[in-house]
C-alpha cells in the first residue's frame, strides 16, 4: 500500500540539520548508559495548482514532552528541494524513557513562486505580483507556528537505554499553502509526523543523497563540511566510500577531500548516529564562487548569453541570497558538464553547450561576481544537477519499458520561453529507485499516478514539446485535490 504521509516519500531534497560536530554528542551509542539514539529526517509534497519555486522554513525547535527534550538545533529548510529526496535534521543521544509528545516550532516562511494566474495578483497587502513575474513574499501563518503531535501510532514513544529510533516529518505543500498565500500547518495533510521502522547499530536508517557543502576539516577517514544553510556535519568514510574527483587527483580516494572544496555527498544515517558517506563527488576547488538553482528565464540569442536563475544554495563564499533572482551571463569560453557522478545517463544524452539550457533545469555555476562599475554575475562553468518534478503519468510504461510521459507539467514549463515544454519523458536505467508505489519498481508506474522525479533534464525531444529527464528516483506521490 503507499504511504501518503511519510516525510521522505512525499518530499524534496532541503539540507541537512545538525550531526557530529555541531556541538553535541552525535557519536556511537556507549555500553552501560541511560541514553537512547534519537534521529529526525524531513520530507515535502508540492503543492497542485500553484507554481512555488521555493518555500524556505525553520524549523527552530523540535521538543519531545516530558522534559522538554530538544532533537534537533534550528535549521532552514528549503521544501521544494524535497519532491523524490529526502534529508536529515539531526541525530543525536537522548535520555531513554517515555515521551508523550512532539513540540515543533517553524518560523520564518519565506515563498517565491511564478504568478500564471493570467493577470496581476496582490498576494499580500501593498503588494503587487504582475502577469508571469516571480515574486517573494514572506507568508502570514495565522493558525500559529506552534505545532504539537501526541497521537498514535508515535506516541507514547518508548525508547530503552542503548534504543535507537528515527522520525521523519512530512509536508505536503498542497494543503499547507492557502488560496491566500498564507501558511496553515494545521490543515488536514499539510504536516504529519511518522515513525522510521527500527535499525539496530550500524544498519542505514534513512539515505540522504545530494548534500552540498564546503570541507572545513580533514581527519582520518573523516571530515567536516558546512552547507549552504551553515551547518556543520561530521562525516565519516569508509573502505566502500566511493569518491569522484578531477584528473587533477588521480588518487581518487579521501586522500583528495581538502579543506575549502566544495563537495556534493550521498550521507547514510546510521542507526547508530553515524554519517556515512556512501559516494563524495569534488564540486569546486578552494575559493571558487558556487550557485545552484533552477533556470527559470533564458535569455535573448540562440543560443542564449545568459539565463535568469534563481538561487537555492551559494557556497560560503558567495554573497548571494539565497531565493533571490539573479542573471548569469555566459562566459567565454565556458564549460558545460552533467554532475551525474555514479548515475550512468541514458545514451545519447549530452550537455555540452549553451545551446543545451532549458527552463526547468537545476544547474550549478560557477561565477564571479562584481559589484563595480556595474553590478554582474558571470559563469565560467555550469554543470547539469538534478531537476525534481511532480505530474500525472500520461503514458505508462509498456511491458518490459524503461520509460514513462508526464502531463500535464507546473505552469513554469508550460509558459517557458522560447519553448514550452509540454511534456516530459522519463527515461529510467538499471540505477533508478522506486519508493512509494505498488509494487516499487518500473510497473508500479501506471496510468494517472501522480508522482515525483529527480533526474537530469535535457533539451533533447523524442517529440515535439516532450523532453527527455533522465531520472534516477521516482516516488509515488497523492492524487491531487480539486
Amino acid at each position: 500500500m503507499r504511504r501518503l504521509g511519510t516525510i521522505w516519500t512525499i518530499a524534496i531534497l532541503a539540507s541537512i540539520l545538525c550531526m557530529p560536530g555541531c556541538g553535541k554528542s552525535h557519536g556511537p551509542l556507549v555500553g552501560g548508559n541511560n541514553n537512547a539514539q534519537i534521529s529526525l529526517t524531513i520530507h515535502d509534497s508540492p503543492p497542485a495548482g500553484i507554481t512555488v519555486l521555493s518555500l524556505q522554513v525553520t524549523i527552530k525547535s523540535a521538543l519531545l514532552q516530558p522534559g522538554n527534550v530538544s532533537i534537533s538545533l534550528p535549521e532552514t529548510a528549503e521544501l521544494t528541494q524535497l519532491q523524490s529526496d529526502t534529508t536529515i535534521l539531526s541525530s543525536l543521544q537522548i535520555p531513554s524513557g517515555t515521551y508523550t509528545s512532539l513540540v515543533l516550532d517553524i518560523e520564518n516562511p519565506s515563498m517565491t513562486f511564478i504568478n500564471n494566474t493570467g493577470g496581476p495578483i496582490t498576494p499580500q497587502p501593498g503588494q503587487t505580483c504582475a502577469i508571469n513575474a516571480v515574486c517573494q513574499i514572506f507568508p502570514t501563518v495565522p493558525n500559529g507556528n506552534i505545532v504539537p503531535f501526541s497521537t498514535a501510532p508515535v506516541f507514547p514513544l518508548v525508547l530503552a537505554p542503548n534504543e535507537e529510533a528515527g522520525l521523519e516529518l512530512d509536508f505536503n505543500l498542497a494543503d499547507l499553502v492557502q488560496g491566500d498565500f498564507s501558511l496553515n500547518y494545521f490543515t488536514t495533510g499539510a504536516l504529519s509526523l511518522t515513525q522510521l521502522a527500527s535499525v539496530q547499530g550500524a544498519a542505514e536508517i534513512r539515505r540522504a543523497r545530494h548534500v552540498l557543502g564546503a570541507v572545513n576539516s580533514v581527519q582520518a577517514n573523516f571530515f567536516s563540511l558546512t552547507t549552504p544553510t551553515a551547518v556543520k556535519l561530521g562525516v565519516t568514510t569508509d573502505g566502500n566510500t566511493k569518491f569522484s574527483f578531477p584528473a587533477t587527483c588521480l588518487a581518487g580516494n579521501f586522500s583528495c577531500v581538502k579543506v575549502g572544496q566544495v563537495v556534493e555527498a550521498d550521507i547514510s544515517l546510521e542507526g547508530n548516529g553515524t554519517l556515512l558517506a556512501k559516494e563524495v563527488d569534488f564540486e569546486a576547488d578552494v575559493n571558487v564562487e558556487e550557485i545552484s538553482g533552477l533556470v527559470v528565464v533564458l535569455g535573448a540569442g540562440s543560443p542564449p548569453t545568459n539565463f535568469q536563475m534563481l538561487a537555492r544554495q551559494a557556497s560560503p563564499a558567495a554573497s548571494v541570497v539565497v531565493g533571490s533572482l539573479l542573471t548569469i551571463t555566459i562566459g567565454s569560453p565556458t564549460t558545460f558538464t552533467v554532475d551525474n557522478h555514479s548515475f550512468v545517463l541514458p545514451a545519447g544524452l549530452t550537455f555540452t553547450g549553451a545551446a543545451g539550457l532549458l527552463v526547468g533545469q537545476e544547474v550549478l555555476a560557477d561565477v564571479t561576481i562584481k559589484q563595480v562599475p556595474n553590478p554582474s554575475t558571470t559563469t565560467s562553468s555550469i554543470a547539469l544537477r538534478r531537476s525534481q518534478v511532480t505530474a500525472l503519468v500520461s503514458t505508462a510504461p509498456t511491458v518490459g519499458g524503461s520509460s514513462f510521459v508526464l502531463n500535464p507539467l507546473p505552469s513554469l514549463f508550460q509558459t517557458a520561453l522560447p519553448v514550452n515544454i509540454l511534456s516530459l519523458q522519463a527515461e529510467t536505467t538499471a540505477q533508478t529507485s522506486f519508493e512509494n508505489l505498488t509494487p516499487d519498481a518500473i510497473a508500479g508506474v501506471t496510468l494517472g499516478e501522480n508522482v515525483s522525479v529527480g533526474g537530469f533534464l535535457f533539451n533533447t525531444q523524442p517529440a515535439p514539446g516532450t523532453f527527455t529527464i533522465a531520472v534516477d528516483a521516482v516516488r509515488g506521490q497523492p492524487i491531487p485535490g480539486p
